[in-house]
């Protein structure tokens, strides 16, 4: 038969509460003094967060390099659409980069090696090739899309083969 605990006593084996001594006269959890050769605990504030001190720094740089390099990017691409055959002149002599079903036309130097073609008159807003019958060996027309690239334009270039 099992006895009740005795007042005082806990019968788990752990300190007493309230300070009230334990078994093997341990001290009790709540302001008792530790036992001899050991220092009471002390509470601190919890260790500071790790610096973080470059990264934005480094990230407002990469920023600033994106930046520049789409600022590149649309320039190269404008400065080469500005050869496009869209931007020719009377004058200007072209050269074919695509095939003769399929002409890609760009604005060359003309003492240069690669010119093939001269440019003897432009007619904006027409795709009407007939008026360079009589003007030029060939009429060139294109029709443009509205992109950032072009201003969806339609022309007609009228067109003389260069003799070499």
């Amino acid at each position: 038969m099992a006895h009740p605990p005795q007042p005082g006593t806990n019968p788990y084996g752990q300190p007493g509460p309230y300070g009230q001594p334990g078994p093997y006269g341990q001290p009790g959890p709540y302001g008792q003094q530790p036992p001899q050769g050991q220092q009471p605990q002390q509470w601190s504030a919890p260790p500071p967060a790790p610096s973080r001190r470059g990264g934005k720094g480094v990230l407002k740089i990469l920023k600033i390099i994106g930046t520049v390099a789409v600022l590149i990017a649309v320039g190269i691409g404008y400065l080469l659409s500005q050869d496009d055959a869209d931007h020719a002149e009377a004058g200007d002599c072209l050269k074919n980069n695509g095939t003769q079903i399929s002409p890609d036309l760009q604005v060359v130097e003309c003492g240069g090696a690669t010119a093939e073609f001269k440019v003897v008159q432009v007619h904006q807003d027409t795709l009407d090739t007939a008026k360079c019958e009589g003007i030029s060996d060939a009429g060139y027309q294109e029709q443009t899309r509205s992109t950032r690239r072009s201003s969806g334009k339609k022309f007609v270039l009228c067109i003389d083969e260069i003799k070499k």
